[in-house]
């Protein structure tokens, strides 16, 4: 036990660059610090670290060494969090991040019994389509849909939503309804710009043909919510989220054409910043959207 508290205390010393900013945050002495990395240094037998009057330096016996008590000490908080979920409960706030027409079509209704559930815990929505620095911002966790770029960030896959092509009849009635995707070029597309390709379709057909299409048009936007719209009033076909678009096909103000062809499926992810000590609120919250998905349509 007293070779694991050195250890953490090495490490201590490493991240706050001296004995004794370690010692004030360990609440110990700066002789009992350097006591302590002295001993383990004689117990292996090598240097840790290089001692000046201004700094101090990892050997390479250090850096070494440095890693497998990271790794110690990751294990013994994942373990202290695993029991500890036996005789605790969410608390604090949530603060989860979502562009603002999911949180709040899909994901705020669905998170009723989950609040309810967890009367310690606070909720907060940032309502935000931009892509954040979830550290700075202080972000808990965030909702993603979409191919996900390399951010360092961690992301658990919740399901997948499948996109589909639709049109106003209005759009339809004064344009020929396509038939087969070549005949979009025909047609004039209402883009997404925060797709990576937005004036691009790639579509699977029913006998597995695939085919890529250029399409053209007068009507974009960043926003899926005024794309939806652009569609509703006739401005041309679009692609959008099958889920957003539920209603309006069941009353007939949109119509899905092209049915038999669909493109890859769009995940949506639950991202947060650090796999090791992931606070309770946080796991449970993803446990739940993935267990409940219905609940958000999909």
């Amino acid at each position: 036990m007293d070779n694991y508290r050195a250890m953490a205390t090495f490490v201590q010393v490493v991240d706050h660059g001296s004995f004794s900013a370690a010692a004030k945050k360990l609440g110990i002495t700066k002789s009992a610090v350097s006591q302590q990395v002295s001993q383990l240094e004689e117990g292996l037998g090598t240097r840790l670290l290089h001692r000046t009057t201004r700094q101090l330096n990892l050997t390479e016996a250090g850096e070494i060494y440095l890693a497998g008590c990271r790794q110690m000490m990751d294990a013994a908080d994942e373990a202290n969090q695993q029991v500890g979920q036996f005789s605790m409960e969410p608390s604090g706030t949530l603060k989860i991040s979502c562009s603002h027409d999911f949180a709040a079509g899909h994901l705020v209704p669905m998170l009723g019994p989950f609040m309810e559930k967890y009367p310690k815990l606070s909720l907060e929505i940032d309502g935000s389509d931009e892509v954040i620095n979830l550290v700075e911002e202080q972000v808990d966790l965030a909702i993603r849909i979409g191919h996900l770029n390399e951010s360092g960030w961690i992301a658990r896959k919740i399901a997948d939503l499948q996109e589909i092509i639709i049109a106003s009849p209005s759009y339809l009635d004064r344009h020929r309804t396509p038939q087969d995707p070549a005949e979009l070029v025909n047609h004039q597309w209402v883009a997404f710009t925060r797709k990576k390709q937005p004036y691009q379709l790639h579509l699977l057909g029913p006998k597995g043909d695939q085919q890529k299409i250029r399409l053209y048009g007068r009507a974009r936007s960043n926003s899926a919510p005024s794309v939806l719209e652009m569609i509703k009033a006739g401005m041309g076909i679009g692609q959008l989220l099958k889920l957003m678009v539920i209603p309006e096909l069941e009353d007939g103000r949109l119509v899905q054409v092209l049915s038999d062809y669909r493109s890859e499926a769009v995940g949506i992810y639950a991202v947060y910043p650090q796999r090791s000590h992931l606070p309770l609120k946080v796991r449970a919250v993803i446990d739940y959207l993935i267990e409940n998905k219905t609940m958000m349509g999909i």
